[in-house]
């Protein structure tokens, strides 16, 4: 069937392209794993290996031209990556928690202690009263459970044995509001309790997240916590755990939200660089200080930049590819043609072997799908000479597949009506003449099949 077509044009250059503009996201996303390694402070050299190796299996399918292979994978192998560091900041997270929770325990136990030290008028040197209020503090650097001990056995005598029964019991009970309790059940107790406290799981787990996504932000809340812990009065301290619970959760959330959109900006100006040696119209040093906001305005506009430039070059190559193929067919292409169809959204073209007739190609350039047609150049009525040009122009169209196959790009017809199906379309010569007499008559150089 030749009469009018709406055909699809896929470029080798265009694919090509396409391709490596998927692998400029991997590489970046790779940099990210990376970057993300080095915050949660681990290596994983054979997970890496894995990585280098699926990586250079991508640029071995691009020259084989598997361009449906690598758009299909490696979009998989990014969401990988991002699994893989989202399941260890997991663990991290959960572990720094931990870590904080059992500080922050025995933190409360020295504290229990020093104040039974002082109601028993234990004397304590200078050095080791100093580290028992760093330890309260959260600031003591060493082993606080080997300080907790310590702490423990001045409330032991040394020698037990003098001890009469009642004495022994006596010093292995202590008075913790209005009950008398062994230390080592106080101890369990105290433990409990603090692991079934409301807003110590919430705070840790929150400050643990920051400490990964904003530490500045994390030393904020630290000392604004490390405030409240100082706080006498139950009821006020209550409020203003509240109000640091919402403060946090929010802090989290936001920080949370700038790591997907900076992520996301930063693939996009990863392909961005491989489409484009243009310098990009913002400064990479301001992405870190960015709001939320503003990093959603910029990938905006990074993406439509982005289809800009993919839209002007993709209809350059198909430009130029369908123009060359028409040109080893005998059509006269010749310089500038591709100019004058971007601004008039068709172009005409002769071919000496058939005169009076040509083909149409319309629809604007920058369009994948386009009309194309058998058209004549006069007003004359030869039903029967239109009838043998479609058919020409069907030979011809199986030639201009054929070798756009070469070229490794596809011509695709999406509907197609068959010849006859309509008049052939009439555009006089003179109007054609209009509009190709500007242009310089250079016939463009290409392949013959």
């Amino acid at each position: 069937m030749s009469g009018p077509k709406v055909v699809r044009i896929v470029t080798l250059e265009e694919m090509t392209a396409t391709s490596k503009g998927y692998l400029a996201r991997l590489d970046q996303s790779i940099k990210q794993w990376q970057k993300s390694m080095d915050k949660l402070s681990e290596t994983d050299e054979k997970f890496y290996e894995t990585i280098v190796a699926k990586r250079k299996t991508f640029d071995h399918m691009l020259e084989e031209q598997r361009f449906s292979d690598i758009q299909k994978l490696v979009p998989i192998e990014i969401t990988s990556l991002n699994d893989d560091i989202a399941q260890r900041r997991q663990l991290k997270v959960a572990a720094k928690s931990q870590q904080a929770i059992e500080e922050k325990q025995a933190k409360e136990n020295i504290k229990a202690l020093v104040n039974l030290l002082n109601n028993k008028q234990v004397v304590l040197s200078d050095q080791f009263n100093n580290e028992l209020q760093q330890a309260i503090k959260g600031k003591y650097q060493g082993n606080i459970n080997q300080l907790l001990t310590k702490v423990f056995n001045l409330l032991t005598p040394k020698n037990t044995k003098e001890l009469s029964q009642e004495q022994q019991a006596l010093l292995n009970r202590m008075v913790v509001d209005d009950t008398t309790q062994t230390f080592a059940s106080w101890l369990e107790q105290q433990n409990i309790a603090l692991q079934k406290d409301p807003y110590i799981q919430k705070i840790e787990h929150y400050l643990a997240e920051l400490s990964l996504e904003q530490k500045e932000v994390y030393d904020v809340f630290i000392e604004r916590l490390n405030n409240i812990e100082q706080e006498l009065q139950p009821s006020r301290k209550k409020l203003l755990l509240d109000s640091i619970v919402l403060d946090l959760a929010q802090a989290v959330n936001e920080a949370k939200e700038r790591g997907v959109l900076q992520a996301q900006l930063e693939l996009l100006i990863a392909e961005l660089q491989q489409k484009t040696t243009e310098p990009l119209d913002f400064d990479f040093n301001k992405l870190d200080t960015m709001s939320v906001k503003e990093l959603k305005i910029l990938i905006d506009n990074c993406e439509h930049t982005l289809a800009k430039i993919k839209e002007k070059t993709e209809a350059m190559y198909r430009q130029q590819v369908i123009l060359q193929g028409l040109a080893s067919l005998g059509y006269e292409v010749r310089h500038g043609m591709d100019t004058q169809w971007a601004k008039d959204g068709r172009l005409v073209l002769r071919n000496p072997s058939t005169p009076g007739y040509g083909i149409e190609l319309a629809a604007n350039a920058e369009v994948a799908r386009m009309q194309v047609r058998a058209v004549k150049l006069t007003s004359e009525n030869n039903q029967q000479r239109d009838s043998d040009i479609e058919t020409l122009w069907c030979s011809d169209f199986t030639k201009l597949q054929q070798w756009l196959a070469k070229q490794g790009s596809d011509l695709i017809i999406e509907k197609a009506l068959p010849v006859g199906a309509v008049p052939l379309k009439s555009v006089i010569s003179e109007e054609i003449d209009s509009l190709q007499k500007t242009t310089e008559q250079k016939t463009l150089s290409s392949k013959k099949i």
